[in-house]
C-alpha cells in the first residue's frame, strides 16, 4: 500500500528485521501476484448472468445438488471469484489516550504492551502484517482532509498461499474425523492438488480466521474482546466488486436460483447462504396463503373455517418441507453434521475436570452435567421470572390502550391516545434489552463447551421473550378483552371513581361499540403494517443512513482532492502500488468499515418466526395477512443483502447445516395456529344457527369456556393427525440426503462384495493336491460303521 511517510507505520509489522518499506512492498506484490493469478483462472460471480436467472424460482433439490457440485468443482478447479480486498482480515485496535497526569504514562504502557502482543502473536503465526493508524476526515479551512485518529490502530493480516493450503486441508481432515462430509479424508490428502488461489473467499477466510482466532497448533489466539487497555475488532474487509453484482443481479431477478444462492455459500459461508434460502422457501410457499387469502377477502368470507384449516395445514408442509431442504442443503455444501462434531469450542468454558478422550487421547476439559443441570434449572426459574415481567409490562400497556382507545373520551383524546404508543415504543424496548442481556448472562453461567449449543440456548431463551413482546398483545385482544369487555369497564369505571382520578376521568368514559371481530382484525392489520415498516426503516434504512452519514467525510476528501481516487479501481487492478491519495482514501474506507456493527442472523430470523406466527395464527382475522408478508419478504431479500453490503460489517464465514432452534420455533409455531385459528373461528364465525343474539355475539363473540375447550383439544388432535401424514408422504419421496447416504452404502457393499468374490477365487485356486489325503475316507468309514451298528441293535 505504499511507502509514503504522510501514512506512516506505528508499530513493527513482524519479528524479522527488514524495514518498513521492505516488508510492505512484499506485502503488496504476494497480494498482487495472487491478484493477477485469480483473474485468469476464473471471471467473478455472477459474470455474464442476465436479470432473469432467477425466474425458475425455488429449484428441486436435484438442481441444488447440481449447482453446489458445480461451486465445490469450482474450488478445486480455480473458478473461483476475484476478490477484490487487499487483506484477509483487519484488526482494529482501539485505546483511551485522553487522561493526563500520572495515570498518562501507566495508559500508555499498557496500550503498547496490548498493541505489541497482538502484533508479535500474528507475526509469530505465520502471518504477514502491516500496521497503519486509523485515519478520520476533518474539515480545516473550508479543505476536508484526512488525519491520523488518535488511540486506533489498524492491522492488516495477510496469510501465504501455502499456509492457507495447509490449513484448509488440517480442517478437511478435521471434517472428516468428525465424520461431517464423506469427501473430506480425500480432501485433505489431495496435497499440492488445491491451490490457495482456486478456494472460494469464504474457505480461504475460515482458514485464516483459524489462524488468526485460534490457539492450538499455530494460532495466534487475537480474539474480539478486551486485551489488556484496547479494544479489538476482527473485522473481513468486504469486496466492493461482490458486492456490487449481488446486488444488481438481486435487483433484477424476480427470485434467486440455486446457482445464485451456491455463489453466495462461496462468498460468505453456509450461515448466511442458509438464511437466504430459508427466506426465499418462505417467499414462495408465501403464494399460495397469499392468492387464497386474498380471494377471501374479496368474498368478505370473515372467520372462515376453511380458510383457517387451509392456513393450518400449509404451515405444516412448510414447515415439514423446509426440514427436509436444509438437510438437502446440508448435504450437497458438505456440512452434514458440523454440529453433531461440535469443533467449535467456546474460549469462555470452564472445565472443572480434565480427562483423556478415549477415542483420540487428547486431553479434554469437562464439566459435570449435574452441575450444569443445576444451573440450567436456576436460568429456567430466573427466565420464568423476567417472562412474568416481560407479560405484565405488555398486559400494562395493553390495558392502557383499551382504556383510552375504547372508553376514553374526554379532553385531548387524540393527544391521550399517543400515550400507549410512546410507552410501548419506549418501555419495551428497553425492558427487552435488559432481558437479553439478563439471558446472555444466564447462557454463559450454564458454561457450555461447544459455540453450537451456548447458541441454541441463548436463542431458546430470548425466542420466549421475543414471542411474548410480538405476540402477547394479539392474545390478549382476542381471548382475555373481548370476552370480559364488560368486566373491564366496571373495573375501569370503578378505578376512575376513585378520589384520585375522578376530577381527570371521572366523567369522560363514554364505551364505544366497535365490534370484537373488527377489533381483533384492525389490531392484527396495524400490527402487521407496522411491524413490518418499523423493521424495515430501523434494519435497513437507518443503518445505511447513518454510513451515509458517518462516509460524508470521505466524500468530501474525493472531492477536495485534485487526483482521482479510484480505490475500487487499484483493488480490482492488482497493481503493486498506488498513489498516496488512494491509499490514504483506502485506509479511511477500512477505518470506517471495523466501526459499523456486527452482522448476525438472529434478528433476521427472528423477524420472520415473528411474522410467520402472525400469518398463521391470526389470517382467518384478516386474511391480507400473507399477502402483506409476501410483499414485504420480497423487498426483504434484497434489503438484507443491502444491509449486508453497506451497513454491517462482513459476516464471518460461519458454517450451519441447519437453522437450528428456528425450526422447533416454527413448529411450535404450526401447533399454535391449529390451535389459534381453531378457537378464532368458533369464537367470531357468523354462524346462522347460534344460541346467542347478533347483538352479543357481535360485542362478545362466544365465550363458553366447556365448548372453547373442546374445540382446543379436537384442533390439537386433528393438528397430530396432519402432521404425521404429511411427515409420512414426505418421507416417501427420499431426498438428496437420503440418496447420498444410499450411494454410499451401496458403494461400501459393493466393496465389500468385490473383496470377499477375490477371496473365493483365490481358494478356488488351491489345488486338491494342497488338501490333506487320505483323511477323510477314514471318517466316510468310520461314519457307516456308526450306522450299521445303529440298525444291528436295534
Amino acid at each position: 500500500m505504499g511507502t509514503e511517510q504522510n501514512v506512516p507505520s506505528i508499530a513493527q509489522a513482524s519479528s524479522n528485521m527488514d524495514t518498513g518499506q521492505e516488508r510492505r512492498l512484499r506485502f503488496l506484490e504476494d497480494w498482487a501476484a495472487e491478484r493477477r493469478y485469480r483473474r485468469r483462472v476464473g471471471e467473478g460471480a455472477w459474470a455474464g448472468t442476465g436479470g432473469n436467472e432467477g425466474a425458475k424460482g425455488d429449484t428441486s433439490a436435484g438442481e441444488v445438488a447440481e449447482a453446489s457440485r458445480n461451486t465445490h468443482a469450482s474450488a478445486v478447479t480455480g473458478a473461483a471469484e476475484p476478490p477484490q480486498s487487499y487483506a484477509d482480515y483487519v484488526v482494529s485496535l482501539t485505546f483511551a489516550t485522553g487522561k493526563g497526569g500520572e495515570r498518562r504514562g501507566a495508559d500508555e504502557a499498557a496500550a503498547m504492551e496490548a498493541v505489541e502482543g497482538v502484533v508479535q502473536r500474528l507475526g509469530q503465526a505465520g502471518l504477514q502484517v502491516e500496521v497503519r493508524a486509523g485515519l478520520r476526515a476533518r474539515r480545516h479551512a473550508g479543505v476536508t482532509e484526512l488525519e491520523e485518529t488518535p488511540g486506533h490502530v489498524l492491522v492488516f493480516v495477510r496469510c501465504g498461499s501455502e499456509r492457507v493450503e495447509h490449513e484448509w486441508r488440517r480442517g478437511r481432515l478435521q471434517d472428516w474425523l468428525g465424520e461431517v462430509d464423506a469427501e473430506a479424508q480425500a480432501d485433505a490428502g489431495r496435497a499440492g492438488a488445491v491451490s490457495a488461489a482456486a478456494l472460494s473467499s469464504a474457505e480461504r477466510q475460515r482458514a485464516v480466521q483459524r489462524l488468526v482466532a485460534g490457539t492450538g497448533e499455530g494460532g495466534a489466539g487475537v480474539v474480539e474482546g478486551r486485551v489488556g487497555a484496547c479494544d479489538v475488532v476482527v473485522v473481513g474487509l468486504h469486496d466492493a466488486g461482490f458486492n456490487g453484482r449481488w446486488l444488481r443481479h438481486w435487483a433484477a431477478a424476480w427470485l434467486i436460483d440455486a446457482r445464485g444462492l451456491g455463489r453466495l455459500r462461496a462468498h460468505f459461508g453456509e450461515e448466511v447462504a442458509l438464511y437466504f434460502g430459508f427466506l426465499q422457501s418462505y417467499l414462495v410457499w408465501l403464494v399460495l396463503p397469499a392468492v387464497a387469502g386474498a380471494a377471501w377477502w374479496a368474498a368478505g368470507a370473515a372467520f372462515s373455517w376453511v380458510f383457517g384449516g387451509l392456513v393450518a395445514v400449509w404451515s405444516i408442509a412448510f414447515t415439514e418441507t423446509w426440514a427436509r431442504r436444509e438437510a438437502d442443503l446440508a448435504t450437497v455444501w458438505g456440512v452434514h453434521g458440523v454440529q453433531r462434531a461440535r469443533t467449535a469450542r467456546r474460549r469462555e468454558f470452564r472445565a472443572l475436570t480434565w480427562t483423556r478422550d478415549a477415542a483420540t487421547g487428547e486431553r479434554v476439559g469437562q464439566f459435570p452435567a449435574a452441575r450444569r443441570w443445576m444451573r440450567r434449572a436456576i436460568g429456567a426459574a430466573a427466565m420464568a421470572g423476567l417472562s412474568l415481567g416481560m407479560a405484565a409490562v405488555v398486559a400494562a400497556i395493553f390495558a392502557l390502550q383499551m382504556a383510552v382507545g375504547e372508553f376514553y373520551a374526554g379532553p385531548a383524546a387524540r393527544v391521550v391516545a399517543l400515550v400507549p404508543v410512546v410507552l410501548l415504543a419506549a418501555v419495551l424496548p428497553a425492558y427487552t434489552a435488559l432481558c437479553t442481556r439478563a439471558a446472555s448472562v444466564l447462557t454463559a453461567y450454564e458454561n457450555y463447551e461447544f459455540e453450537a449449543e451456548h447458541a441454541a440456548q441463548l436463542t431458546a431463551k430470548i425466542f420466549v421473550l421475543r414471542f411474548l413482546q410480538d405476540q402477547l398483545y394479539l392474545f390478549l385482544a382476542a381471548w382475555l378483552f373481548v370476552p370480559h369487555r364488560d368486566a373491564f369497564e366496571v373495573a375501569l369505571r370503578r378505578l376512575c371513581g376513585s378520589n384520585a382520578l375522578r376530577p381527570l376521568c371521572g366523567a369522560a368514559l363514554h364505551p364505544r361499540a366497535t365490534p370484537a371481530a373488527v377489533l381483533v382484525r384492525d389490531m392484527l392489520a396495524s400490527f402487521v403494517v407496522t411491524s413490518q415498516a418499523v423493521g424495515a426503516a430501523s434494519e435497513t434504512a437507518l443503518p445505511l443512513l447513518l454510513r451515509w452519514w458517518h462516509a460524508r467525510g470521505l466524500r468530501r476528501v474525493s472531492r477536495d482532492t485534485p487526483e482521482s481516487a479510484d480505490v475500487d479501481g487499484w483493488l480490482a487492478s492488482g497493481v503493486t502500488r498506488a498513489p498516496p491519495h488512494v491509499q490514504r482514501q483506502f485506509v479511511g474506507r477500512v477505518s470506517l468499515e471495523v466501526a459499523l456493527p456486527e452482522y448476525s442472523t438472529y434478528e433476521d430470523y427472528a423477524e420472520m418466526v415473528s411474522q410467520f406466527a402472525r400469518v398463521t395464527s391470526f389470517s382467518v382475522a384478516w386474511p391480507l395477512a400473507p399477502l402483506a408478508a409476501l410483499v414485504n419478504n420480497w423487498l426483504e431479500l434484497r434489503t438484507d443483502a443491502a444491509k449486508i453490503c453497506g451497513a454491517m460489517r462482513r459476516p464471518a464465514p460461519c458454517r450451519a447445516e441447519s437453522i437450528g432452534p428456528w425450526l422447533d420455533a416454527l413448529r411450535f409455531t404450526c401447533w399454535l395456529a391449529a390451535v389459534s385459528n381453531a378457537l378464532l373461528v368458533y369464537q367470531f364465525h357468523p354462524a346462522a344457527a347460534d344460541a346467542l343474539d347478533a347483538a352479543t355475539l357481535q360485542r362478545l363473540g362466544r365465550t363458553n369456556l366447556t365448548l372453547a375447550l373442546v374445540v382446543l383439544l379436537f384442533a390439537e388432535h386433528v393438528f397430530l393427525a396432519v402432521r404425521f401424514v404429511v411427515v409420512r408422504i414426505l418421507a416417501s419421496w427420499p431426498g438428496v440426503f437420503e440418496r447420498i447416504t444410499a450411494r454410499s452404502r451401496a458403494q461400501a457393499r459393493r466393496r465389500c462384495l468385490d473383496h470377499s468374490a477375490a477371496a473365493l477365487r483365490a481358494l478356488d485356486t488351491v489345488s486338491s493336491a494342497d488338501l490333506p489325503s487320505g483323511a477323510w475316507h477314514a471318517e466316510l468309514d468310520h461314519a457307516r460303521q456308526l450306522v450299521a451298528d445303529a440298525f444291528k441293535s436295534s
